[in-house]
């Protein structure tokens, strides 16, 4: 996925990182962009994936609101989201 991540997603991957033990660090700017290594990519998706299925569920397994914003962080950071970036 493309363009500028909005703000309440960000926000959420913040929450998300802090509620495992590690801040997101956003050093790794270029211009507007925030680049993530592969280490930093798979801990994350590894996390997001962790807590769409503790609280981004609803009881007949579909995404409940919470579950579609962890979603969509996913498909910004994800392996498939082109080159890997994420913009502030």
């Amino acid at each position: 996925m493309s363009g500028k991540m909005p703000s309440h997603l960000r926000m959420l991957l913040v929450e998300i990182c802090a509620k495992n033990g590690r801040d997101l660090s956003f050093e790794k700017l270029e211009g507007d962009q925030c680049l993530f290594d592969g280490n930093d990519r798979e801990w994350l998706i590894d996390v997001l994936v962790r807590e769409l299925s503790d609280t981004g569920l609803k009881l007949d397994d579909e995404p409940n609101e919470r579950g579609l914003e962890i979603e969509a962080l996913i498909d910004f950071i994800g392996p498939d989201s082109g080159a890997g970036l994420m913009n502030q």
